[in-house]
């Protein structure tokens, strides 16, 4: 990795910070001190300056990797905490989540469907572009298909000792919220497939 940081680091660490926020918005709704004292005890609460101030430019790469870390970790634990205490605060969850997606959205009624897949890419945390987390399968006038290839949200919420698929639910939210100024059509095809349409 050279030591220089190009709009690829800048785009992967205002991922890192809408996660971040969503956790913040969490917190602040429906979370008690002692969750936000035992948070801060297990990952900090280090506050996410603009990019070009904190990172270690001898080490982006590993830089970048431990936040996202970190913030993978932060919703693991929060959401698993919550749900351990109350189950029914999961409506709430959601509710959160689609909000956030609505906040940092710019779609509207004319956005296309490359537009709101752009959109996804640039706002949902799915690792390092390294990972290679998802595939475009189809790409199509009306529709757009693509694939999870790789889960690399599951290792965070093993070692909270969360349920995955809380987290998928939630993403839907997000991914609701991100178009819900727009007519475009959201589906989960099965587990790992995903599609919009109009």
């Amino acid at each position: 990795m050279s030591a220089f940081l190009g709009p690829i680091h800048f785009w992967l660490y205002n991922k890192v910070k809408i996660q971040n926020d969503i956790v913040e918005n969490i917190l602040s709704s429906i979370a008690d001190d002692n969750l936000k004292n035992k948070l801060k005890e297990k990952y900090g609460d280090e506050e996410l300056k603009p990019l070009d101030e904190v990172i270690d430019v001898t080490n982006i790469h590993g830089w970048l990797q431990q936040r996202v870390s970190l913030v993978e970790n932060k919703l693991a634990f929060t959401v698993t905490e919550i749900l351990n205490n109350n189950s029914e605060k999961f409506e709430e969850l959601k509710d959160i989540f689609r909000a956030s997606g609505a906040e940092v959205s710019t779609l509207n009624s004319n956005s296309s469907l490359e537009e709101a897949y752009k959109a996804f890419n640039d706002s949902l945390l799915d690792g390092m572009p390294c990972d290679h987390a998802n595939t475009l399968v189809s790409q199509e006038n009306d529709e757009i298909i693509w694939k999870r290839n790789v889960c690399v949200h599951q290792d965070y919420w093993d070692a909270n000792n969360g349920d995955i698929s809380n987290y998928y639910l939630l993403r839907d939210e997000l991914i609701k919220g991100l178009l819900s100024e727009t007519n475009i059509k959201y589906e989960k095809v099965d587990d790992i497939t995903s599609k919009i349409s109009k």
